[in-house]
């Protein structure tokens, strides 16, 4: 009986979604990247005055200034409870709101996977995933 071959790429997708669930921008690095190194690894090609929300895994306070003197992008990053920059109760909550659209468009895309993608490089495992990601993208614009 042949071994079975198995492969595992370990690696982190980084998404940005609008709030209507669209996937707008994506990478993937490495499974053992921190999510800031995922977040500068995107182009952020957005107009002035967008904001990105993040959890409190994005909190480094001189990367929210940096975005907001050059790039004109407001990262509106969840707080951890023992944060530097505490936010008012209106600003926490909005925040949230925000972040609830982006958890549910990951668990839409996870439901398109197969239980196994079948990739014997990592290069074609990328592949099917940003396959994956733009799939889930035209089915969500000519739904609404």
């Amino acid at each position: 009986m042949p071994s079975k071959r198995r492969y595992f790429f370990g690696v982190r997708v980084q998404v940005i979604t609008t709030t209507d669930n669209l996937p707008v921008e994506f990478s993937v690095l490495p499974g053992g990247c921190a999510d800031l190194q995922g977040l500068a690894e995107l182009p952020l090609d957005f107009p002035e005055g967008a904001e990105i929300a993040a959890d409190a895994a994005y909190t480094e306070y001189n990367w929210e200034d940096y975005l907001l003197a050059e790039n004109k992008i407001k990262l509106l990053v969840n707080r951890k409870k023992n944060s530097k920059r505490v936010d008012p109760p209106p600003m926490k909550d909005y925040k949230f709101w925000l972040r609830h659209p982006i958890e549910t468009t990951i668990g839409e895309v996870e439901k398109m996977f197969p239980k196994k993608i079948h990739a014997t490089t990592l290069s074609g495992f990328i592949l099917k995933m940003a396959l994956f990601l733009w799939a889930f993208q035209i089915d969500k614009a000519f739904i609404q």
